[in-house]
C-alpha cells in the first residue's frame, strides 16, 4: 500500500514525460542549428601575439569606419589590414563578424564613390531585374531569350523616341518661358511686388502698415533674392556643364545595351547567386525570395503606376488648358513615387510655378488642387491595390515616419527608397521575432485531468 501511495498520478506522469518531449526537442532544435552555422567561441587563454592581432583586428575596423567618413587615406589599406590580424581567427564568431562587418562598410564606401560611373549598369541592372519575369515567361515557351530581350531593348528605344519627340521639345518650350517669366519679372526684385498693394492686402488682414512693411523689407524681398539668385546659378552652372550632358546622352546609349546582355544571363545570375553565394542555404534562399517578392512587386507597380498618374494629369491639364501642362504633369509622376507627402510636394511646387504663369492664379490652382486629389484617390484605391496589391503592407503612421527619417538623411533619393526598404526591415524585424521570440515560447500543457468540468457537462 505505501508503494501505490508513493507513484505518481497518470497525469502528472503525463505531464512530466510531455516536458521531457518538449525539452529534448528544443535541445535536438538547438543542436542541429548549430550543426548549420558552427561558431567557435574562444574558451582558452590567448598568446600575447594573438591578443595583439585581435586589438589590431579590431582597430584597423574602427580607422576603416573613420576612413570612410573622413578621407584621410583609402579605406582599401584598413579592411587589407583588418583581413590580415583577424583571417586566422576567422572560425571564432566575433572576429569573423568584424570580417564581415568590415567588408560591408567598403563596399557601400565603394558603391557610393562609384555611383556616377556605375549609374547607367545600376539603370540597366533595374530594368533587367523588372524584365526578366517576361523574358522568362516567354522562354519558357520555346522563344529564345535573345529574341525577347531584343524585344525588351526596342521598348525602351522607343521610349526615348516617344519622350524626344513628342514630350522633350514641349518640355524645353514650356521650361523656356518659366524662365522667361522669371526673368521679366525679377529684372529688380524690388518690382516683383507692388509694395502698396500688398502693404494694403496684409493690412485689410489686420496688420499694421509699418509692420507689414518691415516684414517685406526685412523677410520677403532678401528671401526672394536669394532663391531667385540659387536659381539662376545652378541653372547656369548645369547649362555651361557641357560634360555632364555628354555623360547623361552617353548612359542613355549603354543603358539599353547592358540590359540587353543582362537580360539574356540574368537566370545564370540568379543561379550563380543562389548556388555559390548562397549556397544553397535554404535560410537564405528563403530570405532572398522574399526580399525579391517585396522589391520587384514593389518596383513594378510603382513605375506603372507613376507613369499612368503622370500621362493622365499631362492630359487633363491640358485639356482645362493650364499653362505648363507638360512640366507640372511630369512633376506629377515623379512625385507619385513618393507616398502620401509627395500629393503635397506636388501642389507646393506647382502653385510656385503658377505665380510666374499666365492667367488666373486661383483658378489654375483649383484645376491642379482636383486633379491631383482625384489622381492620389484613383491611384490609392483602384489603381495601387490592382497592380502592387498588400505585399508591402506598412501601416500609415510607419510610413510616414520612415519618409520623414529617411528623408532626413538621404534627402529626395531617401523619399523614393523609404518605404521599399522599410518594407524589407520590417519584414526582417518579424522574422527575427518568429524565429526567436515565438517559436521558443514554452507550450502550456493544461494539467488538468480528462474528466473536466466541461467534459462531464458534455
Amino acid at each position: 500500500m505505501a508503494h501505490t501511495e508513493d507513484a505518481p498520478a497518470p497525469e502528472e506522469s503525463k505531464l512530466e514525460r510531455e516536458t521531457e518531449q518538449q525539452a529534448a526537442d528544443a535541445a535536438a532544435g538547438a543542436a542541429d542549428r548549430q550543426a548549420k552555422r558552427p561558431h567557435v567561441f574562444l574558451r582558452r587563454k590567448l598568446e600575447p601575439t594573438e591578443r595583439l592581432a585581435l586589438i589590431g583586428g579590431f582597430g584597423m575596423l574602427a580607422l576603416e569606419l573613420v576612413t570612410t567618413i573622413t578621407p584621410i587615406i583609402n579605406p582599401i589599406f584598413p579592411i587589407a589590414a583588418l583581413i590580415f590580424f583577424l583571417y586566422p581567427f576567422r572560425r571564432v564568431v566575433v572576429p569573423r563578424r568584424t570580417i564581415q562587418l568590415g567588408i560591408i562598410i567598403y563596399l557601400v564606401w565603394l558603391f557610393i564613390n562609384l555611383s556616377g560611373a556605375l549609374f547607367p549598369f545600376i539603370v540597366a541592372f533595374i530594368v533587367a531585374y523588372l524584365c526578366s519575369p517576361v523574358v522568362s515567361f516567354f522562354a519558357e515557351r520555346k522563344i529564345p531569350r535573345w529574341v525577347t530581350s531584343l524585344g525588351v531593348v526596342l521598348v525602351i528605344l522607343g521610349v526615348y523616341t516617344v519622350i524626344g519627340i513628342f514630350l522633350i521639345p514641349q518640355l524645353i518650350g514650356q521650361f523656356d518661358q518659366l524662365i522667361g517669366s522669371v526673368q521679366s519679372i525679377f529684372k529688380d526684385a524690388n518690382s516683383f511686388f507692388d509694395r502698396n498693394a500688398l502693404i494694403n492686402r496684409l493690412a485689410s488682414y489686420g496688420i499694421p502698415r509699418k509692420q507689414a512693411a518691415d516684414l517685406i523689407t526685412n523677410y520677403v524681398e532678401p528671401q526672394l533674392k536669394a532663391v531667385i539668385s540659387w536659381i539662376f546659378v545652378n541653372l547656369g552652372s548645369f547649362i555651361k556643364n557641357l560634360n555632364s550632358i555628354l555623360e547623361g546622352v552617353m548612359n542613355l546609349v549603354l543603358i539599353p545595351i547592358i540590359s540587353f546582355y543582362l537580360l539574356i544571363d540574368f537566370n545564370r545570375i540568379r543561379v550563380f547567386i543562389r548556388s555559390t553565394l548562397l549556397q544553397d542555404d535554404p535560410d537564405y534562399v528563403y530570405y532572398i525570395k522574399q526580399v525579391d517578392g517585396i522589391l520587384s512587386s514593389y518596383l513594378r507597380g510603382i513605375l506603372l503606376t507613376s507613369s499612368l498618374v503622370g500621362g493622365m494629369a499631362i492630359a487633363t491639364l491640358s485639356a482645362f488648358g493650364v499653362p505648363y501642362a507638360v512640366v507640372i504633369g511630369i512633376l506629377t509622376g515623379v512625385f507619385n513615387l513618393i507616398p502620401t507627402v509627395g500629393m503635397f510636394l506636388n501642389l507646393g511646387l506647382s502653385m510656385v510655378i503658377y505665380l510666374f504663369a499666365p492667367g488666373d492664379f486661383w483658378n489654375n490652382t483649383l484645376i491642379t488642387v482636383g486633379m491631383v486629389v482625384g489622381l492620389h484617390a484613383l491611384n490609392s484605391y483602384l489603381i495601387e491595390p490592382r497592380v502592387i496589391g498588400d505585399r508591402v503592407g506598412l501601416h500609415p503612421v510607419l510610413l510616414i515616419a520612415s519618409l520623414f527619417i529617411f528623408a532626413h538623411f538621404l534627402g529626395f533619393i531617401g523619399l523614393m527608397i523609404a518605404v521599399p526598404t522599410t518594407a524589407v526591415m520590417l519584414f526582417f524585424l518579424k522574422e527575427w521575432y518568429r524565429r526567436t521570440i515565438r517559436d521558443r515560447r514554452p507550450v502550456m500543457v493544461d494539467p488538468s485531468p480528462p474528466g473536466d468540468a466541461i467534459g462531464e457537462i458534455s
